[in-house]
């Protein structure tokens, strides 16, 4: 069994396309809803019951706590469903392949047949927005054609195999790392891909800037850099305008192993490979993404949240 796991947050827009297309290899979904204030956990639901094998897990935790919440999610697929492998995914996040001959409904079997006793890396594919995508098209993977191409180094993600999971072991920020006491050996998948799409309209990105860094700035004990990218699209939508192509173009480059690296920044068109019935969508709407109502919503929340630690601080100062 292949279980993917991950934390969605205010994905209307993207989250049925990423379902569909990751349902083509993982045989379940167990996934955090970290307050959604869109629609995200409806139309889950909605794919629930059409028969999609998901798990939705509500996570009233607001701040951005990803490394410890795919931690605890980690240690209940294993003891719930006994996987054989688990993959954290983002809910922007498509696992795909590398090769021609590789097709999507290949990439289960694959999986299955790799070693119990290696934990593997596949890199990231970061597709960005273009003046030439179909704004009509829901379907992010079928809208979304132009990535940024291959560099020397690639940011990847990690592919654990269940057996690897002893009490020792720890997966890092973004999913990128892990290491226990188990892991005796690493391998690079260069047969598969992960398609990125953090960077999808201008509603989008700017609810995601503005929510996501309030959230960073929330940690008491944030540490220095953490989620530096956010911090840097935050403050590229807070003069109050959204965010043009050039800009969101711009904004993708931040999710590159090496940002700086110009040398070796290229656009490609590489169209996603996806089964035709992956991109026909039935519950996502035109519009998903309501960008004043996320972040007044989180807004509100933060705020509360902040009168209930000062009336704590206050009672325990009398």
């Amino acid at each position: 069994m292949i279980v993917c796991i991950g934390v969605v947050k205010n994905a209307a827009d993207v989250i049925e396309s990423t379902i569909r297309g990751n349902a083509v290899w993982a045989d379940r979904f167990v996934l955090y809803d970290n307050m959604s204030t869109d629609r995200t956990a409806e139309i889950l639901a909605k794919l629930r019951e059409e028969g999609f094998p998901i798990e939705l897990i509500p996570d009233p935790e607001q701040s951005h706590l990803q490394k410890e919440k795919m931690q605890a999610l980690i240690r209940y697929v294993c003891d719930r469903y006994a996987p054989d492998f688990i993959i954290a995914l983002d809910d922007d996040e498509i696992l795909c392949t590398n090769r021609e001959d590789l097709p999507p409904e290949a990439i289960r079997e694959a999986i299955n047949g790799l070693d119990k006793d290696t934990l593997y890396y596949v890199s990231w594919r970061n597709y960005i927005p273009t003046e030439d995508d179909d704004a009509q098209e829901l379907c992010v993977p079928a809208r979304m054609r132009f990535c940024l191409d291959d560099e020397p180094e690639m940011t990847k993600k990690v592919l654990i195999p269940a057996a690897l999971i002893t009490e020792d072991f720890r997966i890092g920020d973004g999913n990128h790392y892990a290491d226990g006491s188990a892991v005796k050996k690493r391998v690079h998948l260069t047969d598969l891909r992960i398609a990125h799409y953090p960077v999808r309209s201008p509603q989008q990105v700017a609810s995601k800037a503005v929510v996501g860094w309030m959230n960073i700035l929330s940690l008491p004990d944030r540490r220095k850099g953490l989620a530096y990218h956010w911090e840097r699209m935050y403050n590229a939508v807070r003069e109050g305008r959204l965010p043009s192509v050039d800009l969101m173009q711009a904004m993708c480059t931040l999710y590159r192993e090496d940002p700086n690296d110009e040398e070796h920044l290229n656009v490609v068109c590489r169209p996603l490979a996806l089964p035709e019935e992956c991109r026909r969508l039935k519950y996502t709407r035109p519009g998903e993404i309501n960008l004043m109502r996320n972040i007044c919503l989180e807004a509100e929340t933060l705020a509360i949240r902040c009168a209930e630690l000062k009336k704590e601080a206050k009672g325990d100062a009398v």
